[in-house]
């Protein structure tokens, strides 16, 4: 009898889910919602793009392009991915030789006089791990638009002399040829190569909040 009042009890008893949810898998909890993301403006003096190519299928040849300008979107706490769309000028790459450097900006190559710019416009990211993500966008390159993926890690969070600064480090990898740049690739034993590497070294300013 009184093991039967017991149960009578305890199935009458209110139960609150509360404290069982408190240990809920957070899959089946909602999701916290992103923070504002900081607007981020390039500074043009310490954002550079670094490729590299083979060269006469021995070594590698580096170049760079000096002063991207641009700009990125990205919530300080990571809590959610950055976006992008930043630009190079073709009369500001830089191979430490100024005959080399004309014959880049010229029609075998960049074309500096019909597309004077090369622009990267980011469209969607997969988280990868902590400030790491793979960016998705389009990169417009003498002309030819091709959705690209970019692998991007937030190089660090800091302070300068102006305000607060962030930088990223971008990497990916292109065909020449699929952008119109096909001389070399076919000379003897190929003059230059066809694979491009790309490293985006970015530095910005956030924008201080109003107020």
């Amino acid at each position: 009898m009184r093991n039967a009042l017991l149960v009578a009890a305890l199935v009458a008893a209110p139960i609150s889910l509360a404290p069982l949810m408190a240990f809920a898998p957070l899959s089946s909890q909602e999701a916290a919602a992103p923070t504002s993301a900081s607007a981020i403006t390039m500074d043009p003096i310490h954002s550079m793009a670094i490729f590299r190519v083979q060269h006469l299928g021995a070594g590698y040849f580096y170049g760079r392009f000096n002063e991207l300008t641009g700009t990125a979107t990205w919530p300080l706490d990571d809590s959610a991915a950055p976006t992008f769309d930043v630009t190079a000028e073709v009369k500001k790459v830089d191979t430490g030789s100024e005959k080399l450097d004309g014959n880049l900006q010229g029609p075998n190559f960049f074309n500096q006089a019909e597309f004077p710019t090369i622009q990267f416009k980011s469209k969607s990211a997969e988280r990868v791990g902590e400030r790491h993500w793979k960016v998705k966008g389009d990169l417009t390159l003498r002309g030819v638009t091709k959705e690209i993926e970019v692998d991007c890690t937030v190089s660090g969070v800091g302070k300068g002399p102006t305000g607060q600064k962030v930088g990223f480090e971008c990497m990916f990898t292109i065909l020449r040829a699929e952008y119109g740049m096909k001389w070399g690739i076919e000379a003897p034993k190929g003059a230059l190569g066809n694979e491009v590497r790309m490293t985006i070294s970015l530095e910005g300013d956030v924008a201080k909040a109003a107020g």
